[in-house]
């Protein structure tokens, strides 16, 4: 029995055309944000980078300490410029993933979650809804209707 169970967990799923859709628009959806923090982080090492090449000469060897001490401290300032910058692409980034998957996908099934315990408390026929944009959710609240009676 054991056996059986197992292997029935390990079959492969086959998605549906909708259902595979719905992972390509979620999967770029938070792909480009991704992406062009990405290139922007980037960018910016790259150009930093240059700059720190630039500013930061140490060719005297020791010739000219004053001048040697002054190019540390571009280069350290410069560094820490570069690497506040990245720190603020990151928590960018962060925050558009974290507001994403919020609203696209966690404040809809707690709402669904609402609706439906609300229907089995009271048991009232209402209809569970979900925004048109809810594409992830869409096919969830349509199966929940007609189980509760719905449609």
């Amino acid at each position: 029995m054991e056996n059986k169970a197992a292997i029935e967990k390990r079959q492969r799923v086959i998605l549906s055309e909708a259902e595979s859709k719905v992972l390509k628009w979620l999967y770029v959806k938070t792909l480009i944000p991704m992406g062009m923090t990405i290139l922007i982080s980037s960018s910016v090492l790259y150009f930093g980078l240059r700059t720190l090449i630039n500013k930061a000469s140490f060719t005297n060897y020791g010739m000219a300490p004053t001048s040697s001490m002054n190019n540390v401290s571009k280069f350290i300032s410069t560094y820490m410029i570069i690497a506040a910058t990245n720190l603020v692409l990151v928590i960018a980034l962060s925050a558009v993933v974290m507001y994403i998957v919020l609203h696209d996908l966690v404040m809809p099934i707690i709402r669904i979650t609402r609706e439906v315990k609300l229907c089995m408390e009271t048991g009232k026929k209402g209809n569970i809804t979900v925004r048109t944009t809810d594409r992830l959710l869409s096919p969830l609240v349509d199966l929940l209707n007609k189980l509760l009676g719905n449609h």
